[in-house]
């Protein structure tokens, strides 16, 4: 059985960057073999009949998925008869980031599997049938990455931070509207070049990039009291933030057997964690601009905002 793993490095940077410069090397790797295979073999099993399968590692390499630099392992196991029924353990990486997420693809004959691993998901039983019988998991799995689009834009706090900053100014809903379409249009369209390999961004650049987005819309919310091509804007902003969702794909894996599937369902998902986000907000913001210290409110918040956001672009670069 060959398994392929791919890790984001900013997961392993802890353990095995040697020169901490930030940064893994396949020198630094295979100085470290014997440590990053005690490592997997820890904390990724796979068992047949509760006894686990002889683990090699053939090969590791550092590359980058979409927008993500990380390390692709070729793993061997190794049973004494034929697999009918398998589990898979693990645990890599929860301990340390309790949001991470792992696509698992399962591939034999005819049949194929896929499910997502986290942190409330570590064990899976697979049992596997006669070619003819092969179950058909492609709505299941649709609908995971559906809720991992939603998970993704709950959880990503600049990006939120960068939807807050952007309604701040707005005074209809009718404004509003036209900035999120604008964001949404721009990053679909970064989300599927990068997550199918068709644009290839440094990791880094992206993440200290829409630190700047935020910075800029902050500051243009102090000195300017309507936005009027903001929409426009956002636009050209959302395209960055696209790369951002594409480097969170990546790093959980993306199913090649249906590609624009999983990248639709990922990106509606996204929308609809940003609509209910907006649900919540706007009311409340169109309400508070009624009163008079509305303004000196939001030139506040955008001073916390911008605060932040300088913080985040300093870390990253």
């Amino acid at each position: 059985m060959n398994y392929e793993l791919f890790l984001d490095q900013r997961d392993l940077l802890v353990q095995f960057d040697t020169n901490k410069d930030g940064n893994l090397e396949n020198e630094e790797l295979l100085s470290e073999k014997e440590g990053i295979q005690s490592f997997l073999q820890k904390d990724l099993q796979i068992e047949v009949d509760s006894k686990p399968l002889t683990m090699e590692m053939l090969s590791m390499d550092v590359t980058t998925k979409g927008s993500t630099r990380g390390v692709v392992f070729q793993l061997k196991l190794t049973a004494d008869e034929a697999i009918e029924q398998f589990n898979i353990h693990y645990n890599l990486v929860f301990a340390d980031a309790p949001v991470h997420t792992s696509g698992l693809s399962v591939h034999s004959t005819n049949f194929f599997y896929q499910d997502i691993l986290d942190i409330n998901r570590k064990d899976i039983q697979i049992t596997l049938p006669e070619a003819e019988n092969a179950p058909s998991e492609t709505g299941s799995v649709l609908w995971k990455y559906f809720i991992l689009g939603i998970e993704h834009i709950l959880t990503g706090y600049d990006h939120l931070v960068f939807l807050l900053s952007l309604v701040l100014i707005a005074t209809r809903f009718k404004d509003a509207l036209k900035i999120v379409t604008a964001f949404t249009i721009a990053h679909s369209i970064t989300l599927f070049l990068v997550a199918s390999g068709r644009m290839h961004v440094i990791p880094s650049w992206v993440e200290a990039l829409i630190a700047v987005t935020i910075c800029y819309v902050a500051v243009e919310n102090i000195f300017v009291q309507r936005a009027k091509w903001r929409w426009a804007l956002t636009a050209i902003f959302g395209l960055i933030h696209g790369m951002g969702f594409a480097g969170a794909l990546a790093e959980t894996g993306l199913p090649k057997d249906n590609l624009i599937g999983t990248l639709l369902m990922f990106n509606l998902g996204v929308e609809t964690g940003q609509l209910m986000v907006l649900c919540l907000l706007l009311p409340l913001l169109i309400w508070l601009q009624k009163f008079p210290w509305y303004r000196k409110f939001m030139i506040s918040t955008s001073c916390l905002i911008f605060v932040l956001a300088f913080y985040w672009l300093i870390e990253r670069l």
